[in-house]
């Protein structure tokens, strides 16, 4: 029961990375447009909190999940 926990976790973790990236990649696709230098400077503060938020918190989901496929569980 233990390893299917694992495997579930480390699934989890690979999604995690993957989305991590894709939000990256299209970050990096957003700031590069002409439409986001016209944007006003609040917007643009709003935009990249934003931004880092969701990814800082992807970030952590993903240490969390990696710290239980790496630590010994044991039930009960």
């Amino acid at each position: 029961m233990i390893i299917v926990l694992k495997v579930i976790l480390a699934l989890l973790a690979i999604a995690d990375v993957f989305s991590l990236k894709f939000i990256f990649d299209e970050y990096k696709k957003t700031v590069k447009q002409i439409g986001y230098d016209e944007l006003s400077i609040w917007r643009r503060i709003k935009f990249n909190v934003t931004t880092y938020f969701i990814m800082s918190a992807m970030l952590s989901l993903f240490v969390f999940l990696t710290y239980f496929v790496i630590v010994k569980l044991s039930i009960g």
